[in-house]
C-alpha cells in the first residue's frame, strides 16, 4: 500500500494526482486568434510568468518558484489568466474537473447529493453567529473542495440555513501546496461567505472543534493501528444535534465503522452510493461507495 496520511491506495489502484503540463523555459505566448478583438495589441508574457497548461504532471508547478509566484494558466485557446499560483493552479483543476469528471468526482458527485436526499443537511446545529461549521478530519488533500463547497453554498447559504459557512480539514501530513491552494480559490469565489482552513493535525491526540457537519472520508478502520482512537475523537466533535457521515471503499470497512459507533453507543446506518448500483461487490477502487450515517449527537 502506498500511504497517504492516515488513508491508503490499495494495489492495483492508481493514486490520484492532477496533472499539468509546465513550459520547462519561459517563452513568449500571445492570444490564439479565437481571443483576439480587432485592435487588440498582442502583448508576450513577462519572463518569470510560470506556464501551466493541462496534460503531463503537477510536480513541476509545485516544484516552482515561491507560494506567491506568478502563473499563466493557459486553457484551450490560449492564456485565460494570471495570478498566485496556488490559485491559478487550483483553477485549473476546477475548469478541467468541471469539463471532464472523472469516475471519482461523479462518485463525489452522487454521493453529496444522495446525502442531502437522505435528509443529512436538514436543521443542522449553528453557531452563536448563525455558522454552520463543518469538518473534514484525515482529509489528505482535500481534493473534494471544488465539488462540496458550492454544493453546501447551494444547499444551506442558499436556502437561508446559515448565514455562512466555515470548514476545517485536517491530517497528520500536511499537504502544503494543495491546502494553500484549496484556501485561495475558496476566498476566491466565495468571497468570505465560505472559509475554508486546513491544517495538520494528529487526531489520535486530540479532536477538531466542534462541528454540526463532519464527513470523513475513507478511514482505514479494517487496518487497526490507531483508527478506534481517531474514531472516538472524530464522535466526540459532534456538536449537538450534528450530523456525522463516514465515506468508504468497501462495505467491510462501514461495518466495521459501525461497530466502533456502537462501541461508543452511537447508532449508524449503512447506505450504498446509488453511483454504484449494480456494481461488483469486490470492484477495488470504489472512492464513496458506502456512506455511514450517524444519529445525530445527542
Amino acid at each position: 500500500m502506498i500511504q497517504h496520511g492516515y488513508a491508503a491506495t490499495r494495489p492495483g489502484q492508481q493514486a490520484w494526482a492532477p496533472t499539468f503540463q509546465v513550459s520547462p523555459q519561459p517563452r513568449p505566448a500571445f492570444a490564439r486568434p479565437c481571443q483576439v478583438r480587432p485592435g487588440a495589441v498582442l502583448r508576450p508574457m513577462p519572463a518569470p510568468t510560470l506556464f501551466v497548461t493541462s496534460g503531463a504532471t503537477a510536480a513541476a508547478a509545485v516544484a516552482g518558484p515561491g507560494p506567491a509566484a506568478p502563473v499563466s494558466v493557459l486553457g484551450p485557446c490560449g492564456v485565460i489568466t494570471s495570478g498566485p499560483r496556488e490559485l491559478l493552479v487550483a483553477r485549473d483543476l476546477v475548469q478541467k474537473q468541471r469539463a471532464e469528471p472523472d469516475q471519482r468526482d461523479q462518485a463525489y458527485q452522487c454521493w453529496i447529493q444522495a446525502l442531502a436526499a437522505w435528509g443529512v443537511l436538514e436543521a443542522l446545529p449553528l453557531d452563536h453567529r448563525g455558522a454552520l461549521q463543518v469538518s473534514a478530519p484525515f482529509c489528505h488533500d482535500f481534493f473534494e473542495a471544488p465539488h462540496l463547497l458550492p454544493f453546501l453554498k447551494s444547499q444551506i447559504l442558499e436556502k437561508g440555513k446559515a448565514t455562512r459557512i466555515e470548514v476545517e480539514g485536517c491530517d497528520v501530513r500536511p499537504q502544503e501546496f494543495w491546502w494553500s491552494a484549496w484556501e485561495k480559490w475558496t476566498e476566491h469565489e466565495f468571497a468570505g461567505r465560505i472559509q475554508l482552513h486546513l491544517q495538520q493535525q494528529d487526531l489520535v491526540q486530540s479532536a477538531q472543534r466542534p462541528a454540526g457537519l463532519i464527513l470523513a472520508a475513507h478511514p482505514e478502520v479494517t487496518n487497526g493501528g490507531p483508527w478506534l482512537p481517531i474514531l472516538r475523537h472524530v464522535l466526540a466533535s459532534r456538536a449537538k444535534g450534528g450530523r456525522c457521515v463516514f465515506a468508504t471503499f468497501y462495505r467491510q470497512e462501514a461495518e466495521a465503522c459501525v461497530q466502533i459507533c456502537r462501541m461508543e453507543k452511537v447508532q449508524a446506518e449503512i447506505r450504498e452510493n446509488p453511483f454504484y448500483a449494480g456494481r461488483p461487490a469486490d470492484e477495488v477502487g470504489t472512492f464513496h461507495r458506502f456512506a455511514v450515517l450517524l444519529e445525530p449527537a445527542r
